[in-house]
């Protein structure tokens, strides 16, 4: 590696720097070829948990002073995210090889993963400080563009008033099928009703979320129709790692998470538990959960690793019911585990990864429904580097998935159904030219009620300048009926076809200096063959009689005048010819993160216009600016304090009709790690 006579990017971390070492940090690709301009994050080990970053020299080189242990994180457009916990430097310095990112720019909980566009962070430790209490809160702070229903401090709940629908660029139905949740690799949902049970994505062994807007069927499939959400679990890098987060707040909420691992050698071990539980700002609204995991892994060679991970949570939750007609005693009791077995390898010219797993369910409702689900299946994803101009991935997936359901007080049994898919897909990435870049992606699945299906997408990046690039891509999504659709209620159909959507988009991204980015993309999406109630019960019918045409604009800048204060806002606008309920027009997103000393305050808010409550469109429910404010006082290490007010103006407003939101309210808690 040819070493600069001058590195003119420092980073300086404000920790003991009489103890501290200086070292010279190089990125480079696969090839050995350096990476200029990678942004990189450097956290050592006495910062209080503050972060300082730089940009590489021409050289790909920067040179850092921390005290070691540190966090190193490096991203740069068109290379997958890099994280590293460094312990020790040799003397000629460190050097860090990128991956390259194919088809792959997500917004780590923030845009469409686009290649060419600069994915942006949503660690845990981001995910924390903003103040959000689960995976799905979590995407609606931080993506313009995704809006999620609730009805209470916490508590998603299911069933017919449950909420947690997360919707993407006006795409999600009800219940929440249009938008997929991907965790370690492998798509997770209900067996039955083919949504997610946002209720069990806490934030206990979430390392990492990150969100991709707009259809990702060619790489996962049905549900995928509207966007992905996907989940990395928190593994041990280095030595031993714990951590415990306790906090309390009103209407005696309150969520406590342990964590705790180690890398021994070639293998580790991680160990999380939590708790999150609320009485409720309104009689027989409380909420109570607990979620656990173990993973196991070991490094079968330099090239291949191999993991086991288990997990279970439950969760019980009541129903208040609408303010005009309140509810007593209704609730529901869910508990869901699963399994996977995970091989990953890497190797300069080819990485991947494949995937065993097996997710099992249970749920109890008061009004006599009883079900049990299961998802069985196995997931393959391999890329080649072909050269360096040129990159191919393929893979395939099998599942199965189904359930049984009955409802014990009108003794109506749904039966048992079971449906088989299979799919392969293949994308190639080519860059003719330093300032072109190109991709094509094609996915065929065969499902065993509806048939075979050909999803194809199409994306060119043009590279302006250094800074500034204009991405544009053609992509074909698709969402396949439920079980429930087809076979359980309210009006079974077992003719049923996907529902499809062709999306069309074009992103420009800026980055005029280190300090300022931003990006703006236009889309116009056609969905066809909507799945739709029509009739009045009880003469009901399910049938794919639905289109609509959205067309919108989203934009977000970040900010950061001084080292320790940057500011972040998002805005989307959606224009819909079949505006789904519950799915805002405007939405704006807003923060700002000031490191005091050692204390860091954030103050993030959110305005929403208004949103339909009926498909009939015959209530309207007021727009609503919420705001939140979160202080984190480090103590002496590793404690910390945090104190943090929600709804901060306490305004009143209605996310779902006749739930009215809590008032301004309050959490404090303490976190210890070590």
């Amino acid at each position: 590696m040819r070493k600069s006579a001058s590195l003119t990017a420092v980073i300086v971390l404000g920790c003991s720097l009489a103890m501290a070492a200086d070292f010279d940090l190089h990125v480079v690709d696969p090839q050995g070829a350096v990476v200029a301009g990678a942004v990189v994050q450097i956290r050592c080990a006495r910062a209080d948990g503050r972060s300082i970053e730089a940009t590489t020299d021409e050289t790909g080189s920067v040179r850092a002073r921390c005290e070691l242990p540190a966090d190193i994180r490096v991203t740069s457009p068109g290379f997958d995210p890099l994280v590293r916990r460094v312990d020790a430097i040799l003397a000629e310095g460190l050097t860090l090889r990128l991956s390259p990112a194919l088809l792959h720019t997500t917004v780590d909980v923030v845009i469409r993963e686009l290649p060419g566009l600069e994915p942006s962070v949503g660690s845990a430790v981001a995910i924390e400080r903003n103040g959000a209490r689960t995976v799905f809160d979590a995407v609606e702070k931080l993506v313009p563009g995704a809006y999620v229903t609730r009805r209470g401090v916490m508590g998603y709940g299911i069933a017919t008033n449950g909420t947690g629908v997360v919707s993407i660029r006006g795409i999600g139905e009800q219940p929440n099928a249009g938008v997929l949740v991907v965790v370690d690799g492998r798509p997770d949902y209900q067996g039955l009703f083919g949504h997610p049970l946002p209720d069990f994505y806490s934030l206990s062994d979430a390392a990492n979320v990150s969100v991709t807007e707009g259809p990702a069927s060619v790489l996962y499939g049905s549900n995928a129709m509207g966007g992905v959400i996907e989940v990395k679990p928190s593994y041990p890098h280095h030595g031993f790692d714990t951590r415990l987060t306790s906090s309390l707040g009103s209407y005696w909420t309150g969520q406590h998470r342990l964590s705790h691992g180690a890398r021994l050698g070639r293998g580790f071990y991680a160990l999380t538990a939590g708790v999150s539980h609320t009485n409720g700002d309104r009689p027989n609204s409380a909420f109570h959960s607990q979620d656990g995991t173990v993973a196991l892994g070991y490094d079968l060679s330099p090239i291949w690793k191999a993991s086991l991970e288990g997990r279970y949570g439950h969760f019980h939750v009541e129903d208040p019911g609408p303010v005009s007609a309140p509810l007593q005693d209704s609730f529901a009791a869910v508990g869901r585990g699963g399994v996977s077995l995970g091989f990953d390898n890497s190797k300069e010219r080819t990485w991947g990864y494949a995937r065993i797993y097996s997710s099992h369910g249970r749920n109890f409702i008061t009004d006599g429904f009883r079900s049990v689900d299961s998802a069985t299946g196995v997931r393959v994803q391999q890329s080649f580097m072909v050269n360096p101009r040129f990159t191919l991935d393929g893979g395939s997936d099998v599942v199965v998935y189904g359930g049984r359901a009955r409802n014990v007080a009108t003794q109506v049994d749904f039966g048992e159904h079971h449906l088989t898919a299979a799919a392969g897909f293949s994308r190639a990435q080519w860059t003719p030219f330093s300032r072109l870049r190109l991709n094509a992606g094609v996915r065929y699945e065969h499902n065993s009620a509806y048939g075979g299906i050909v999803v194809p997408e199409w994306g060119a990046v043009i590279r302006l300048s250094s800074n500034y690039s204009l991405a544009t891509s053609i992509a074909r999504g698709f969402r396949n009926p439920t079980l429930r659709e087809l076979y359980l209620f309210p009006a079974p159909n077992p003719l049923l076809k996907p529902e499809r959507l062709w999306n069309y988009q074009a992103t420009f991204q800026a980055r005029p200096r280190n300090s300022l980015k931003a990006w703006t993309t236009f889309y116009y999406a056609d969905l066809s063959n909507l799945i739709v109630t029509t009739g009045r019960f009880p003469l009901l019918a399910l049938s794919n009689a639905g289109r609509a045409l959205n067309r919108g604009l989203e934009a977000n800048a970040s900010w950061k005048p001084l080292p320790r204060l940057s500011f972040n806002s998002g805005y989307a606008y959606l224009r819909s010819t079949n505006l789904a309920p519950y799915v805002p027009q405007h939405k704006l997103n807003y923060s700002l993160d000031w490191e005091v000393g050692a204390t860091f305050l954030h103050f993030g808010g959110m305005t929403v216009g208004p949103t339909w409550a009926d498909p009939g469109r015959a209530q309207q429910l007021g727009g609503y600016t919420v705001a939140t404010l979160k202080a984190t006082f480090p103590l002496e290490r590793p404690y910390s304090f945090f104190l943090m007010l929600d709804n901060l103006f306490n305004r009143r407003y209605e996310v779902v009709a006749g739930y009215p939101m809590p008032g301004i309210n309050a959490l404090a808690g303490f976190s210890v790690h070590f």
